[in-house]
């Protein structure tokens, strides 16, 4: 049984770090428990550097807790298939053969692709295309996105962060591209255009393409960008896709998913199990690629009370000072808090610890 929710849960969930506000706590939180005045951008510490303690202390309760409280993108997953359907006795059921996916909460699944032989086939989401010719190398180019409500996304070419560079080859275009989409640092690219900075397009209603897109290199033809809709199901597909410039080709959002009990697969997002009933690979090793969102869609009272006072440790470890914090000697000094909160973080973590037990 699944747990969906409780009245413990942590539910101010408006991620924001530049101004303190976390997956799993924020600034107030924190000042309440010290019992200090709020911060702001010209205090010491200001709350933008409050929100770096908090996405670093949530990337640490994710890993000692064994799972994410936070919505966390896995790409290109590798799993063997064993088929097994129609054998005697059962000749048939509702699956002929599934994969447990390494981690469970499954919120979206972007990719799933099948060898079928010669191609990986597409089974799940809605996706468009774009492929870059080497004629688009120095070239003008454009990339419009464009959802249901009429939000546009414009990806043009260019050297800064809001932009692809396309001085380099068609290759090179399409990773640039696909971090453009991703909004994240370029790994691959940087060293050749010099890039330093994660990179960032903010669409018509102020936000980001990150929220609504996802892209990946096709790993066929590594001139052609993957984009995944990151609406539900066929949402997607009312979705559009428009380029301009030289050596510029797309196709537009197509529904590939038919996801049900009866229909091509479906799936247990609680488990991160799925299931293929009617496409499957034709191959056993390595024969099903998996890119998707995983993450609990709750966050725990005792969480959100751990990632509080984690936080609050590491204000009081770098309160040398002790200008923030008075260490008057009237209450419990300074160090002592700091080893209470971290003890009862600690045993908090412990208790929040994931146990998953998987039964073929």
């Amino acid at each position: 049984m699944a747990k969906y929710s409780s009245p413990s849960d942590y539910t101010s969930i408006a991620p924001n770090y530049s101004n303190g506000e976390g997956h799993y706590t924020n600034v107030d939180l924190i000042t309440d428990l010290l019992q200090i005045p709020a911060l702001s951008g010209s205090t010491n510490p200001t709350e933008g550097q409050v929100g770096t303690y908090i996405k670093r202390i949530e990337d640490y309760i994710d890993n000692k807790t064994g799972t994410s409280y936070r919505p966390i993108t896995y790409v290109d997953e590798y799993h063997d298939f064993d088929f097994r359907g129609g054998r005697y006795p059962r000749f048939w059921s509702d699956y002929v053969g599934f994969i447990q996916l390494n981690n469970t909460f499954i919120q979206k699944i972007l990719k799933l692709e099948v060898w079928q032989g010669s191609s990986w086939t597409e089974l799940a989401a809605s996706t468009a295309s774009v492929t870059i010719t080497s004629g688009q190398v120095g070239a003008s180019g454009s990339i419009t996105l464009t959802l249901p409500d009429s939000t546009t996304f414009v990806l043009n070419k260019g050297t800064t962060s809001s932009q692809y560079n396309n001085k380099y080859g068609p290759k090179t275009i399409a990773q640039e591209i696909t971090y453009l989409i991703n909004e994240v640092y370029p790994t691959n690219t940087a060293s050749i255009t010099s890039a330093t900075a994660a990179k960032s397009v903010i669409g018509s209603d102020g936000n980001n393409v990150s929220n609504h897109f996802y892209a990946t290199i096709d790993s066929e033809n590594q001139n052609t960008v993957i984009i995944t809709s990151l609406l539900m199901g066929e949402d997607g597909s009312e979705c559009s896709i428009s380029v301009s410039g030289t050596g510029l080709s797309k196709t537009d959002f197509t529904d590939n998913e038919t996801m049900a009990r009866l229909g091509n697969w479906w799936k247990i997002d609680r488990e991160g199990r799925v299931f293929f009933r009617t496409k499957f690979p034709y191959i056993n090793r390595n024969s099903i690629k998996v890119s998707y969102i995983a993450g609990n869609p709750r966050v725990p009272g005792i969480i959100s009370d751990a990632a509080t006072k984690l936080v609050a440790c590491e204000i009081l470890r770098h309160d040398d000072q002790t200008i923030l914090i008075a260490d008057t000697g009237a209450s419990i000094d300074v160090k002592s808090k700091y080893d209470l909160l971290k003890k009862e973080a600690e045993e908090l973590l412990n208790l929040g610890k994931e146990t998953v037990f998987l039964l073929d």
